[in-house]
């Protein structure tokens, strides 16, 4: 529109900036810095640690390791060996595919109680909705093994039942 009006005479014209702009990392680095630490190291270690968390607790909170660690805490001579209370400590191993009708698991727990710890291992089946305990047996540290199996599924493991007569084939007569 208008020019700018002349400056008075005797009067010093304003210094001429040969300065560059500062560029965009220069005037942002406070905070894009520890920004690209966090999304570059932080969040995956944490999303790491959820899924781990996750996998554990969706292991220690199986109907198997739950029926597991109530006959651990029920049985007289692990409780003489381990101590009241006996608790499932944090890294459960192992793997539980389950549908509503059959399943199996196979399952490493370690106990602890104030005497000692030991670690517990468990293999299942589930057929009809119904667990079947093949394996849960802890192994003491310091020594010894404690089966955990009642008497009707030793029995089962030592010797299966027969296959049904009625799927064996025609009959003699």
């Amino acid at each position: 529109m208008s020019a700018m009006p002349p400056l008075p005479p005797g009067s010093i014209p304003p210094p001429y900036s040969t300065a560059q702009k500062s560029g965009w990392f220069s005037r942002n680095w406070k905070w894009f810095i520890p920004t690209l630490f966090f999304v570059i190291f932080v969040l995956p270690l944490s999303l790491c640690g959820g899924f781990v968390y996750f996998v554990m607790a969706t292991l220690k909170n199986s109907d198997v390791a739950r029926e597991s660690l109530a006959r651990a805490q029920a049985n007289p001579v692990l409780i003489e060996k381990l101590g009241t209370p006996i608790q499932m400590g944090a890294w459960v191993g192992g793997s539980v595919n389950v549908t509503p009708a059959d399943g199996n698991a196979e399952l490493v727990m370690p106990l602890m109680g104030p005497k000692g710890s030991g670690v517990m291992a468990v293999s299942a089946r589930k057929t009809a909705g119904k667990w079947h305990y093949l394996v849960m047996k802890v192994t003491v540290q310091g020594g010894g093994n404690v089966d955990l199996l009642n008497e009707a599924e030793q029995r089962q493991r030592d010797c299966p039942q027969p296959p049904d007569s009625s799927e064996s084939g025609p009959s003699p007569n």
